[in-house]
């Protein structure tokens, strides 16, 4: 704990605000990882056919939760193909939470990190012109320290939540992909049953 206040002290005023930036954007990440569940490895074919029969799969994921709530509206109801639409588009909706505001937090963590750089680098050149090479606030030391630590902290939190966020934007993309196939199944079938 004192290694990170420390640290933490080292970067000066830009580092509460990366730390913070860091804080949001892991909390992001984790929501996000929860809400893009799948929650079941059927295939989408057979949750068609459960939905229809009224025996929906258990399980917390998406598509459990969102065949659940289809089955309600079948049950009630086959030809409310509005309600289905409705119910689609809003977990597909629910699917993209948060996912701007975590992409803006890592295009900013760097962006704050070069604000440390620069804030460092105007120290070591007030030290320079000064000819201090050691003052209260650091001097020329603690003015390229602050730059560097800066510098690194924006880049620690920008590079893991630039990959995790691929990984969760092609995690989101999977399960779209698989509820407009439930929901263009779902349609043919209630189609072709109430034609029957």
């Amino acid at each position: 704990m004192t290694h990170l206040l420390a640290y933490l002290e080292a970067g000066g005023w830009v580092m509460p605000l990366l730390g913070s930036t860091l804080f949001l954007l892991w909390l992001i990440i984790g929501y996000r990882f929860m809400l893009l569940q799948r929650g079941t490895r059927t295939e989408i074919e057979q949750l068609c056919r459960q939905i229809l029969q009224g025996k929906t799969p258990r399980g917390h994921g998406i598509l459990p939760c969102t065949c659940r709530l289809a089955a309600e509206i079948v049950q009630r109801d086959p030809s409310r193909f509005s309600a289905l639409d409705t119910l689609f588009y809003a977990v597909r909706k629910r699917l993209a939470r948060f996912e701007t505001t975590a992409k803006a937090l890592v295009v900013i963590a760097p962006l704050l990190g070069l604000l440390g750089t620069v804030s460092g680098m105007i120290e070591t050149f007030d030290s320079l012109a000064e000819m201090a090479l050691f003052r209260q606030s650091g001097g020329i030391a603690g003015g390229i320290s602050k730059a560097l630590f800066t510098t690194q902290m924006g880049l620690a939190v920008a590079i893991p939540g630039y990959f995790l966020l691929a990984v969760l934007q092609r995690r989101r993309k999977n399960l779209e992909s698989d509820l407009l196939k439930l929901q263009d199944l779902l349609h043919e079938s209630l189609h072709e049953n109430s034609h029957a």
